[in-house]
């Protein structure tokens, strides 16, 4: 089945419920195994932390799931490891909080970032790494990655959105209020931040990772747009 995952400490519990709610709007039977818990389709099977390897095999073995949607922290990809091979696409947010890993001798970014690394090592090379522009050793990853990458971030300046762009490639940012889905020199469309429900609570990052995610999944613009109108901050109203 196809997985996503998403790694990172910059609200990668969001990112990875928004990114389910958009995959179930489209009519996919999703599981998602997150911090808020594990779901099956519209139904919560369980409330705790679900981002053990644990967790994300019963997701992988349930064959009523279309599309799985995992959440990883740096902490349990060094205890346990991620809970498949491949991915078709994956989602890195930031490299930080090494500080709190020091039991696993990470004392520094660039041994975190040889953890992190792993979700983008594993995107399949029909897949895509969803990448913040903003994080200097989250777009050093981009060679990494088998497949396509996905640059997003708030300014359409940052040096790795202009010299992804300029090469043809996908990147996501924020002008005037929307997010900007662009390809090379063309804006293939452009989305309403306020569209959202809790659009002063979320962070447009958030939505830019989940969107870019979307949009490499091949859900169109316009349906992004309505599940970001119908997506609820609380769990238990969206499924």
């Amino acid at each position: 089945i196809p997985v996503i995952g998403v790694t990172g400490t910059q609200n990668t519990t969001r990112i990875a419920r928004l990114i389910a709610w958009l995959l179930h709007i489209r009519g996919k039977h999703v599981g998602l195994a997150c911090q808020d818990g594990f779901y099956l389709g519209a139904r919560q099977v369980d409330a705790s932390d679900s981002t053990h390897w644990a967790t994300g095999q019963r997701l992988l073995i349930n064959r009523s799931v279309e599309v799985a949607v995992f959440e990883h922290s740096s902490r349990m990809i060094l205890s346990e490891g991620l809970a498949y091979d491949k991915c078709l696409v994956g989602v890195v947010t930031d490299v930080s909080g090494f500080e709190a890993l020091a039991e696993f001798y990470i004392d520094d970014l660039d041994k975190l970032y040889n953890v992190v690394r792993t979700q983008v090592d594993v995107v399949l090379p029909q897949g895509t790494a969803v990448l913040n522009a903003a994080d200097p050793n989250v777009v050093e990853m981009a060679h990494l990655c088998d497949g396509q990458v996905i640059f997003y971030g708030l300014d359409p300046q940052l040096e790795a959105i202009t010299t992804h762009r300029a090469s043809g490639e996908r990147v996501l940012f924020v002008h005037n209020g929307h997010i900007v889905l662009a390809q090379g020199s063309e804006e293939t469309a452009l989305i309403p931040l306020a569209s959202m429900k809790q659009a002063k609570a979320e962070k447009p990052e958030m939505v830019m990772a989940a969107v870019a995610a979307a949009w490499a999944l091949g859900l169109t613009p316009e349906l992004i747009a309505a599940g970001l109108r119908t997506f609820e901050s609380d769990p238990k109203k969206n499924y």
